[in-house]
């Protein structure tokens, strides 16, 4: 059974601290002419760096937030200012805690009721997270708002536009359009922290962290209880290989990179790190509850991705090496 774990809309706005979960199975592709083809990618024009714009805390609402949707902003915000510091003392006693911080603060959580998370890439803000996030299918896809408000790990709020969704490969690229800021405009920030692509094959049993967003609902338990995880968890583990025989390119059924670092529902697009160097070998996708297997989309993947599905106009706004162009 393959369950996905991001958390999905439709639930009603209730006062919580992270949004509620639930398990997403999916069935086996039929065979033959009734093979379901995932709809091709998604495309959008891109917004120049120089126009995000700056919105004040004052004014979230114009912004097309809801009271509740604020409160729960705000709510996360101030968790995630409580525990930076010891969110930091904690990385201090692990390995190259130098470029686990660095990915820490290149990652981002999904700020409203449905968790989520996602990596920044690039200085000028282009993120990537899992396409499952934004809707698990086309006409799901054209009914979901494509703007969504994000955490830094600091409290630091961004509002990102999806600008390409492959449900195929089960990737989003994502544009930082937004910064909820009271400062002056030059004095807000002007570029973001971010990861690079890792530009080797990972090996067979090579150490990895995984940084994402828990939710807190206990899906496991009989009973309606909390968990007790923090909205940002790291989590230590090893790269697995690939499902064998699978097409690296075709996520949509289940990531066809295995790990074993530890997640729970909403940590979808959850960037897998190399523990040597901090670079970026997949994004944490789903999980397979009869093996507790867990799965992601692999770096060749992504880089197949962006240099495909992302038109030249749009790769012309960033600075990541994508090698091939």
């Amino acid at each position: 059974m393959v369950s996905r774990t991001s958390i999905p809309d439709g639930f009603p706005s209730v006062e919580v601290e992270v949004g509620n979960s639930s398990k997403r199975s999916t069935t086996s592709i039929p065979s033959g002419n009734n093979t379901f083809l995932p709809p091709p990618p998604f495309t959008f024009p891109p917004q120049p760096f120089s126009q995000i714009k700056i919105v004040p805390s004052n004014s979230m609402r114009q912004s097309g937030l809801k009271a509740t949707e604020i409160a729960l902003l705000r709510k996360k915000q101030e968790r995630l200012t409580s525990t930076e510091t010891t969110t930091l003392d904690a990385l201090s006693t692990l390995p190259n805690q130098a470029n686990l911080q660095n990915a820490l603060s290149a990652t981002l959580i999904f700020a409203q009721y449905e968790a989520g998370t996602a990596v920044c890439i690039d200085r000028a803000g282009w993120l990537l997270t899992c396409a499952h996030c934004f809707g698990d299918d086309g006409q799901e896809y054209k009914k979901l708002n494509k703007k969504k408000w994000l955490l830094f790990h600091n409290g630091l709020a961004v509002q990102a536009e999806c600008k390409v969704w492959d449900p195929k490969r089960d990737l989003a690229l994502l544009q930082i359009i937004a910064i909820e800021s009271d400062k002056a405009e030059s004095d807000t920030l002007t570029t973001f922290p971010f990861v690079n692509l890792s530009t080797s094959v990972p090996r067979p049993r090579m150490p990895i962290f995984c940084i994402g967003q828990p939710g807190s609902d206990d899906l496991e338990s009989a009973s309606a209880r909390k968990t007790n995880y923090n909205l940002m968890e790291v989590s230590e583990g090893k790269f697995l290989g690939m499902v064998p025989n699978a097409d690296p390119q075709d996520n949509s059924e289940i990531g066809t990179l295995k790990h074993d670092a530890w997640t729970y529902w909403g940590h979808s697009g959850a960037p897998l790190l190399s523990a040597k160097d901090g670079t970026l070998i997949g994004l944490h996708s789903s999980w397979d509850d009869q093996s507790a297997t867990r799965h992601g989309v692999p770096q060749v993947a992504i880089q197949e991705f962006l240099q495909k599905e992302v038109p030249a106009a749009m790769r012309s706004h960033m600075s990541i090496d994508l090698g091939g162009d």
